[in-house]
């Protein structure tokens, strides 16, 4: 018994000069702070809505016939990082009647000014519709149109 409580007590000193020998380290930044985004956020920010919608330009579109996704590009003209889009595809005949609509929720990381290419996974799983703007394939399939309507995005607070 008694060399059962030694060998505990000396586990407890062993264990003790463990955790003294390794201090704790302070791995923050110092001075970081993101209120100079957040300020910047409310200084430009449209005083009506407080968004830049407008300033968010979506081009390019493609999608051929065995594509598996649809591509298109995003110009961020805001002064603020974009982290995510929620957009809502509406995809048509050439009549116009409606063939599909489809929400995306994008996660993406585009700096303001600039343009990236984003991809989402297509909505014609039996690939027998086509971008009409595409090439044309040699086996038939129906050509359509489609359009954007940006629901919603995120802005990245980033600390420099």
């Amino acid at each position: 018994m008694a060399f059962l409580k030694r060998l505990t007590f000396l586990s407890l000193i062993i264990t003790a000069s463990f955790t003294a020998s390794y201090a704790k380290t302070d791995t923050l930044r110092k001075g970081l702070s993101a209120t100079t985004q957040i300020e910047l956020i409310e200084r430009l920010g449209n005083k009506d809505t407080g968004t830049y919608a407008d300033s968010i330009v979506f081009s390019g579109y493609n999608k051929s016939l065995n594509d598996s996704y649809e591509t298109f590009y995003v110009t961020n003209n805001t002064p603020f990082y974009i982290s995510r889009l929620i957009i809502r595809f509406s995809y048509t005949n050439i009549k116009g009647e409606v063939l599909h609509e489809e929400e995306y929720d994008i996660q993406c990381l585009i700096p303001a000014g600039t343009t990236r290419q984003l991809s989402v996974r297509t909505w014609d799983k039996q690939h027998n519709h086509y971008y009409y703007k595409s090439r044309k394939p040699r086996r038939s399939a129906v050509p359509y149109h489609v359009k954007y309507k940006l629901l919603r995005y995120d802005v990245a607070i980033t600390v420099e």
